[in-house]
């Protein structure tokens, strides 16, 4: 399936789900969803995964692709990252007519529970959040180099101290050569 919804094309057709593991493929600009807006997502991201659905759970494991707009901590210049990651979501089935239920005690794995009868589940906040986790906390726009004076000229070399038991031998082996 293709991201080309005009709505949000963060929102999973689950209803047709019915194989044992169903191919998701979502490629979209990320200007087109106001969560990675925020989250300060540029140019096109790629979503990919497969859902392995069960008789009540389905796990969708995902491979999200994208670049975020970063400010580097050494020359204060806008630059773009790219990150890649990858995460899982769990969506366990319940009575028709429920409201979806996020989970977020785990924090390896997304959980949601879902009625029998949800025809999409958005997902952008999920994205977002997983952007978010994933930035670097202290950027640095490839080849910037270090200031002056942040790494002293030449680092003396320090020998490890020596065992004085040690010592008393090396002196002894030498008496002996």
């Amino acid at each position: 399936m293709k991201g080309s919804q005009t709505s949000n094309p963060l929102r999973l057709p689950i209803l047709r789900w019915v194989r044992a593991k169903t191919e998701i493929d979502l490629h979209f600009p990320a200007q087109d969803v106001p969560e990675l807006i925020e989250a300060e997502v540029v140019g096109d991201v790629h979503l990919r995964g497969v859902a392995d659905t069960g008789a009540r759970d389905t796990v969708v494991k995902f491979e999200l692709r994208c670049r975020t707009q970063e400010l580097c901590g050494r020359s204060l210049e806008p630059f773009e990252h790219e990150l890649e990651t990858s995460f899982q979501l769990l969506l366990r089935r319940s009575a028709t007519g429920q409201e979806v239920e996020w989970n977020d005690e785990s924090e390896e794995i997304f959980e949601a529970t879902i009625p029998e009868d949800l025809r999409e589940l958005d997902i952008a906040e999920i994205v977002r959040q997983v952007v978010e986790l994933e930035r670097p906390l202290s950027p640095v726009k490839p080849g910037v180099p270090l200031p002056e004076g942040a790494l002293p000229e030449e680092i003396p070399a320090e020998e490890p101290p020596v065992d004085p038991r040690w010592a008393k031998l090396a002196g002894l082996k030498d008496k002996l050569s």
